[in-house]
């Protein structure tokens, strides 16, 4: 990446947060001295952008010397409030009705509202999948009792981020790959009633997905630590499918085991997002305590604290 497009980049993550104009003028100016310094000093492009940092980070490290348009004061305004929104809904309809589950799904409006508020448009629909799938997958178990295929939802968020995917073949390879494996799981589960032997069709994506991931890990030889991510995070994908199908098959675990492909987006924010907090992280630890605790111990009446978390993290976090 050279100072044109690190400035640019900059200056659309600054944008996206809202900063004002006179604020993201004032940081770009700045930083394209530190960009020319360090050139001077002998410095490569690379060594330039690990020296002034990702721009994402830039913007946490400065924000609290930036100034936000009107709008994003009312934004934190709603994303402040929906934690006790939330537990209102949830405490009236679950005392009212004892439907403590799934009532619970209320509380993901926590991260549901921030995420709206705060990301631009194609980081809010990659962000929104996970949620999006969980209370879908929920719903549909719940009162239908089809956790199997009903997890096949879990795929959406896949499909999903590849839909941003810049490389047309490999975009339209992985899809289409995921399709097919979604129509041989169903045609072997409900025409041959054979599900086991349907599982085996995901094979195809997942070797299309390591095929991928086999290049990239080429081209970033020379970079040891995007090397390392990209293993990791291929590692992961692969062990919580293979948890999943084994906890469901053997277990009869369908109706919990769905939790592990949190570790997946769990997993992304670990390795690729900075600076490193807690706050992204909790909505997904939020969402396992409070199952847990609700399934395996039936404590659905006061687990919903769990979710009590995201926020008090968040304040502790920014304060």
């Amino acid at each position: 990446m050279n100072k044109t497009n690190y400035l640019k980049e900059l200056r659309e993550v600054l944008h996206n947060h809202e900063v004002l104009e006179i604020d993201i003028k004032d940081v770009l100016s700045d930083y394209e001295s530190m960009y020319d310094d360090a050139l001077e000093r002998g410095l490569s492009d690379d060594d330039v952008y690990n020296l002034l940092g990702d721009p994402n980070q830039v913007y946490h490290e400065l924000i609290d010397t930036l100034h936000m348009k009107q709008v994003k004061r009312y934004k934190h305004k709603f994303i402040a409030l929906s934690p006790f929104f939330a537990v209102l809904v949830f405490m009236i309809i679950g005392m009212s009705t004892d439907i403590w589950h799934p009532t619970w799904l209320i509380f993901l409006i926590i991260p549901i509202t921030a995420i709206i508020l705060s990301t631009d448009k194609q980081e809010k629909v990659v962000a929104l999948s996970p949620f999006v799938a969980v209370i879908t997958f929920i719903l549909v178990g719940t009162y239908t009792n089809y956790w199997n295929p009903a997890w096949l939802i879990f795929l959406m968020i896949p499909i999903t981020a590849l839909v941003y995917e810049k490389d047309a073949v490999k975009k339209t390879l992985m899809i289409s790959s995921i399709l097919i494996a979604i129509a041989f799981y169903l045609y072997m589960g409900y025409a041959q009633d054979d599900f086991m032997t349907g599982t085996f069709g995901f094979l195809l994506p997942l070797v299309v997905m390591l095929y991928y991931a086999e290049v990239k890990f080429e081209l970033v030889v020379k970079n040891p630590l995007k090397r390392k991510n990209a293993i990791i995070f291929t590692l992961v994908i692969v062990g919580a499918i293979a948890t999943f199908f084994l906890l469901g098959y053997f277990a009869d675990g369908w109706v919990y085991s769905w939790m592990v492909f949190l570790l997946i987006p769990m997993t992304a924010i670990f390795l690729y997002d900075k600076p490193r907090k807690l706050t992204p992280f909790m909505p997904f630890i939020a969402v396992i305590i409070f199952y847990s605790l609700g399934h395996f111990f039936g404590l659905f009446e006061i687990s919903w604290i769990a979710f009590l978390l995201i926020p008090v993290v968040a304040i502790i976090e920014n304060a």
